[in-house]
C-alpha cells in the first residue's frame, strides 16, 4: 500500500553498516528470535483477504483518483513520484530480467507497473485480490497499448488470487517481482515456496521495500493506522528473517541492495553512504535472490553460443505425416531448456521457405556436450509435401539455430508410403 512508500522517506540512520558484496546462505536451526511486525498477533486471515478485495472501495473519492494516475505525484516536491519510480527502475536493474523474459507481478494494483513492463517488452502476469484494482489495471493497459501504438504488445494478464493460492504452471516465469507488496502476504512460508515453485531454475526474485525493525513506534504507528482504516494485513518483515527465509526455500545469490539516488552538488565532495539520502540496505528489504540452476549457461543467456549438430537417422511417411528420428548434439556452450518460458525455450521446428510444420518441444533440458535421439511427427501441407524442407531449432522468441551457425537438416520428401532412408 502506498503507506510503506512515504514511510521509507524516514528511515535513514547514521549508524548503518555498509554491505560488501551477497550475503552468504547460512544453515541455522530456526527463524531468529524477530520476524514480522504482527507475528507475536493473532491471525485473521479471511478478515485481511476481504479487505484487500475491498481496498478500493473503501478509498476516498481522491485517493481512488489517484490510483488511476500512480505513481505521478503534482505535490510540492513530488516525494512519492521519485520514490516510487526509482525504487521500481533499480529493483528491475538489479534483477537482470532476461530480453523479452517472463515476470509475475505480485501485488500488481492498478497496473502502473505492468505498463512499464509491457512497453519494455516483458510478458507480464499479475496477481492481485481486487478485482477493482484488475479494472483499474486492465482499462491502463488497453490505454498504453493505444497510446504507444504498440502492434503486437506482449501479453498482459491478471489473475484476481493471491500468491499462496494461485495454480500456475510449474517453472513458467524469468522473475517474480514484489515492489511495496511482500508485506501484505499473509502465509510468507507458502508464498516464497510459491515463488520457487514458479521460477525456472536461474530465475530471479525481486523485492522492494520497508523492513520492520523492532521497537520503531514511527514505522509501527502507520502502520497500525492503515490497518485501522483499511483493515488490510500491513506487516513487514525484519532483514534477518526474510534472509532466514530465503535460505530456507531453497533460493541461492541472495543480494542486498543501498537504494541511493540523485546527483549530488560537487561541493559535497566524497561523503560517507550513510550521509546521502536514500535507503540503507541493512534497514530495508531491497533485494534479488535466485533459484539456483544446475548448468552455468543456458539458452535464457542470449549471447552466449548455441549450437546443435542435426541428425536425421530415418524417415517416412504415414497416415499421421513425416515421422522423423533424429539425433541432436549439444555443440555449443548453453543448455538446451525444456520447460522455460519464452524466450529461452528450444523447440525442433520443420519450415519450407514461409511453410512451417506443428513444432515440436523438448522432452527434457539438454545440457551442452550432451545428445538426444528423438522420434517426431510432423503434419505437413498436403499441396507442400514435395517442397523442400529443412529441420531445425529455434530459441523461442530470440532465434533460429541456423541463424547462429547450426546447419540445418534437409528433408528429401517421400510419398505417403515412402521407403525407409537417410
Amino acid at each position: 500500500m502506498r503507506l510503506l512508500n512515504d514511510v521509507t522517506h524516514l528511515r535513514i540512520r547514521a549508524a548503518a553498516k555498509r554491505l560488501a558484496g551477497p550475503r552468504l546462505s547460512i544453515a541455522r536451526s530456526g527463524p531468529p528470535r524477530h520476524r514480522r511486525f504482527l507475528s507475536e498477533a493473532p491471525g485473521r486471515r479471511e478478515a485481511w483477504l476481504q479487505a484487500a478485495r475491498e481496498y478500493v472501495s473503501r478509498k476516498s473519492n481522491g485517493e481512488r483518483a489517484w490510483l488511476y494516475s500512480k505513481p505521478y505525484d503534482a505535490s510540492p516536491g513530488h516525494a512519492e513520484y521519485f520514490h516510487e519510480t526509482y525504487a521500481l527502475l533499480n529493483l528491475l536493474g538489479a534483477m537482470a530480467v532476461p530480453f523479452r523474459g517472463r515476470i509475475l507481478e505480485v501485488g500488481s494494483g492498478p497496473g502502473w507497473i505492468s505498463e512499464i513492463l509491457m512497453t519494455l517488452g516483458y510478458e507480464v502476469e499479475g496477481i492481485e485480490p481486487s478485482e477493482e484494482m484488475i479494472a483499474i489495471a486492465r482499462e491502463r493497459i488497453e490505454a498504453a497499448v493505444r497510446h504507444y501504438r504498440i502492434a503486437s504488445p506482449p501479453r498482459v494478464a491478471y489473475h484476481a488470487t493471491t500468491i499462496e493460492d494461485c495454480d500456475l504452471p510449474d517453472e513458467s516465469f524469468d522473475a517474480v517481482l514484489f515492489h511495496a507488496a511482500l508485506h501484505h502476504v499473509i502465509d510468507e512460508e507458502r508464498a516464497l515456496a510459491q515463488c520457487f515453485r514458479l521460477l525456472r531454475p536461474g530465475g530471479v526474485l525481486g523485492v522492494s521495500e520497508a523492513a520492520w525493525i523492532p521497537g520503531d513506534r514511527e514505522l509501527e504507528s502507520q502502520l497500525e493506522e492503515e490497518m485501522r482504516r483499511f483493515g488490510t494485513l500491513e506487516n513487514p518483515f525484519t532483514t534477518e528473517y526474510l534472509d532466514w527465509l530465503l535460505n530456507e526455500h531453497g533460493f541461492v545469490d541472495v543480494q542486498r541492495y543501498h537504494g541511493v539516488n540523485g546527483w549530488f552538488p560537487e561541493h559535497l565532495g566524497p561523503v560517507a553512504l550513510e550521509a546521502l539520502p536514500g535507503e540503507l540496505a541493512n534497514r530495508h528489504n531491497n533485494l534479488t535472490a535466485r533459484r539456483p540452476s544446475p548448468y552455468p549457461l543456458t539458452t535464457v543467456d542470449r549471447d552466449a553460443r548455441t549450437l546443435a549438430e542435426i541428425t536425421v537417422l530415418d524417415r517416412r511417411f504415414d497416415a499421421e505425416g513425416l515421422r522423423l528420428r533424429v539425433r541432436l548434439d549439444n555443440v555449443g556452450e548453453t543448455a538446451w531448456l525444456h520447460r522455460a518460458p519464452k524466450p529461452g525455450r528450444v523447440t525442433i521446428a520443420l519450415r519450407s521457405g514461409d511453410l512451417e510444420a506443428n513444432r515440436q518441444g523438448l522432452p527434457k533440458t539438454v545440457p551442452a556436450g550432451e545428445s538426444i535421439e528423438l522420434d517426431l511427427v510432423f503434419r505437413l501441407p498436403e499441396d507442400a509435401r514435395d517442397a523442400p524442407w529443412e529441420l531445425d531449432l529455434v530459441n523461442e522468441e530470440l532465434f533460429w539455430f541456423s541463424e547462429r551457425g547450426t546447419r540445418p537438416a534437409r528433408i528429401t520428401a517421400l510419398p505417403l508410403h515412402g521407403a525407409r532412408g537417410g
